[in-house]
């Protein structure tokens, strides 16, 4: 629960600093994103489990030891990114990197401490009905 209300707070102090997602998709991320997951592998097994592909298997950490880490799925085509945080201070970073929503930018579902960048909505409102979490659209 601590990490929760942390995460809550510090989100909270982006929307009132104009730099993060609306009260309402904090509020909706912490309540219907409460999936916290280990890494993106891990994370790949909900987006298998919800009959979605996700061939790529090679995480990478960043930094090394205990950061973000990344995963394409589809091995460079980019249909589908993941990204877990192992911080708040990580995700913070993860989700004021979503401040491009003009032309050429992707959408986005992010969760407790997790975000999955797709081409398009239609995956991601996939997963946002079995595993919960917030979409930032393209605009």
């Amino acid at each position: 629960m601590p990490r929760t209300t942390a995460a809550l707070l510090a989100l909270s102090a982006m929307v009132l600093t104009g730099c993060g997602p609306t009260t309402d998709e904090v509020t909706s991320m912490v309540i219907t994103g409460a999936a916290n997951y280990k890494d993106a592998l891990e994370l790949r097994e909900d987006i298998i489990a919800t009959s979605l592909q996700c061939p790529g298997t090679d995480q990478v950490v960043v930094p090394a030891e205990d950061g973000i880490s990344y995963l394409d799925c589809n091995k460079g085509m980019t249909a589908i990114a993941i990204a877990v945080a192992s911080s708040n201070e990580d995700m913070e970073e993860l989700v004021s990197s979503r401040t491009d929503t003009g032309p050429g930018s992707t959408p986005v579902l992010h969760g407790a401490n997790w975000m999955i960048v797709a081409r398009d909505e239609a995956p991601l409102q996939q997963l946002q009905a079995e595993r919960g979490g917030t979409i930032i659209p393209t605009s």
